[in-house]
């Protein structure tokens, strides 16, 4: 099923994947903005937020920008306070799911390439797939997400790797699924937020 034309406010976590991320929402009115600490977020008059992953500055969810603040504090009470639906990718995964509560642990190594990644029951549910091949490229994972708050839809060797919030419009994926080639686009996951 088609997606309606959605103004889409993209935060540039200083992500490596910005050209597929603007391919990847191509027929959208895309505000991008990239992000800072004491961003003031253009979220009015928006039907979608985006938050990107990072990579491209060093700096991870564990940074501070200084003393007793986080580098992502700023972008962890906009995702508190939005009413909107949001979709993270990797670091806007890990900005969702540090915001909830979880722990955020260093992999052992890069984890890169296209991966295979199981869906959960609720993630055959809704997505109506078994396995699903993802591109990844990241440091850190998710190992562990509160069950009160979100449904695990897809889960790998390396962690969590697809939530979705129970009652609030919040969906996130470890994977990048602006990149081409995928099982999931990220154009599959926009109706899953709603």
């Amino acid at each position: 099923m088609p997606i309606n034309k959605m103004k889409v406010l993209l935060i540039d976590n200083n992500t490596q994947h910005l050209d597929s991320l603007s391919k990847a929402l191509a027929g959208h009115d895309i505000e991008t903005q990239k992000y800072r600490p004491t961003l003031d977020f253009h979220a009015e008059g928006k039907d979608l937020v985006v938050l990107s992953g990072g990579g491209g500055e060093g700096l991870e969810i564990h940074d501070a920008y200084k003393k007793g603040k986080l580098w992502y504090d700023s972008e962890m009470r906009f995702v508190r306070d939005c009413k909107l639906p949001v979709i993270g990718i990797c670091m806007g995964f890990e900005v969702i799911a540090r915001l909830f509560g979880s722990d955020i642990k260093q992999t052992p190594q890069l984890v890169e390439g296209f991966k295979n990644i199981n869906t959960t029951v609720p993630g055959k549910k809704r997505l109506s797939k078994d396995m699903l091949n993802q591109f990844e490229s990241h440091n850190w994972c998710v190992p562990t997400v509160d069950g009160r708050q979100f449904e695990v839809l897809a889960s790998s060797s390396t962690g969590i790797e697809m939530i979705k919030h129970k009652s609030r419009r919040l969906l996130a994926t470890q994977f990048h699924p602006e990149k081409e080639g995928g099982s999931l686009k990220l154009a599959d996951l926009m109706p899953l937020v709603n």
